[in-house]
């Protein structure tokens, strides 16, 4: 693999509180090797010269969703392979959009992971959850009252993201399997949600205490967590006594709770493009009234439930929660919904350190500095003073580089040089 010197850089450095003015980064064998404020002898290595523009790491989204053809995760009807090529497709526009990693938070599993790795498809990084796991009539279980069973003649819960799992066995035998299959954590829902409620009541918490512990066990013995698709104050308060390690939405929740976050050691990850696009889309997928009115005031809570998280210094994530390549589109706009309540700087630190470390790679991912992962943003302008500039990858984000490898390279010719 070829090495790389970007030199006359301004760097986004652990303290996200003011850019870092001409510094030298020297990539070896896709690793970061040294970050210098002196220049850097690079030997044979490709001479990247970034003009005094910015070095940044990748982003990093903690909670996507690549398998889906539309809004709805209700797929199990769609056909394999226009699934397989949208879930390719939403992986190479992340990774242009400047994600070189993500969270995937139900459906993808090993084979797409191995095609990325073997370089048959592009895109970031990819952390899989496999199935996750959902009660009979849980979050994820889609089925009508008037479905018993999918088109294949089997009891699931009509869509590929999600698999039923009821019993304290039940739960753990489905925590082993997506395991033995190569998840990087768990996802379970333990609560109901607000976009595809069933037609009976919405849970207020879902799986027993029993269950809960059950598929954190598990996960602790492979070294890795849950991750909990959770509203309500109840089922976050349940996730957490449980061990449950990323709490996910958690709009609905209480200053109290979000104090036992903090005593917990959880993260939590807010979700708002996901629920904001929907509103936008109403009309366009004939959202009913009540739903819609339902996600506006999930919105305005959330934020409140943000500001209490900042308050108790909880480790806020960075995701995005969106489905379908439509959506996908509004990926980076995840920014956009966190600027009335939050500053650019740790906005930023939400979507490279902090998800670093929510995903057990502090150190390796979201971060410049020697040993890291090289996984490298160019931008044009200063993401910690306006964050705009992150999204407009067409117009800002000039170089992408994953593990050490140019994905993208619009600099001026100039700018990049062999050696000698």
């Amino acid at each position: 693999m070829p090495h790389t010197l970007f030199t006359n850089a301004n760097l986004v450095l652990d303290g996200f509180t003011a850019l870092q003015p001409s510094f030298s980064v020297l990539v070896k064998d896709g690793l970061i090797a040294s970050v210098s404020a002196a220049p850097i002898d690079g030997g044979d290595a490709t001479v990247v010269d970034v003009g005094g523009r910015t070095l940044m790491p990748g982003l990093i989204d903690a909670h996507a969703h690549i398998m889906g053809l539309s809004l709805t995760p209700k797929n199990i009807a769609y056909p394999a392979a226009e699934i397989a090529i949208a879930s390719a497709n939403y992986l190479r526009n992340c990774l242009m959009d400047g994600y070189t990693t993500i969270r995937e938070a139900g459906g993808a599993d090993h084979a797409t992971a191995r095609l990325l790795a073997e370089g048959h498809i592009v895109g970031p990084r990819l952390f899989y959850s496999g199935k996750a796991l959902t009660q009979t009539g849980g979050g994820a279980d889609f089925r009508t009252p008037d479905e018993e069973i999918d088109p294949c003649g089997h009891v699931g819960p009509f869509s590929n993201m999600s698999v039923i799992a009821d019993g304290t066995d039940a739960v753990r035998k489905a925590t082993r399997e997506e395991l033995r299959k190569g998840a990087t954590q768990i996802k379970l829902f333990a609560s109901g949600g607000v976009v595809f409620p069933a037609e009976g009541h919405a849970t207020r918490y879902e799986f027993s205490d029993a269950e809960l512990r059950a598929a954190v066990e598990e996960a602790a013995a492979r070294d890795t967590y849950v991750m909990a698709h959770v509203y309500t104050d109840e089922g976050v308060r349940r996730c957490l006594k449980a061990g449950v390690r990323s709490i996910e939405h958690a709009n609905f929740v209480t200053e109290e709770t979000v104090a036992m976050m903090a005593d917990c050691g959880a993260f939590y990850v807010p979700t708002f493009i996901s629920l904001v696009q929907r509103v936008e889309s109403a009309a366009e997928t004939h959202l009913p009234d009540a739903i819609v009115d339902n996600l506006r005031r999930t919105i305005a809570r959330g934020k409140q439930v943000y500001a209490l998280a900042k308050k108790h210094k909880v480790p806020i994530g960075f995701g995005t929660d969106l489905w379908g390549p439509e959506a996908q589109k509004s990926q980076l706009r995840e920014f956009e919904m966190r600027r009335d309540v939050d500053t650019p700087a740790d906005i930023l630190r939400s979507a490279t350190a902090t998800n670093a470390e929510l995903l057990m790679e502090k150190g390796r991912l979201g971060a410049i500095a020697q040993g890291a992962r090289a996984d490298l943003l160019v931008v044009e302008g200063d993401p910690l003073a306006d964050l705009s500039v992150l999204m407009d990858p067409q117009k800002h984000l000039k170089f992408i580089m994953k593990d050490g490898v140019v994905y993208k390279n619009e600099l001026p010719a100039v700018a990049l040089r062999s050696p000698g």
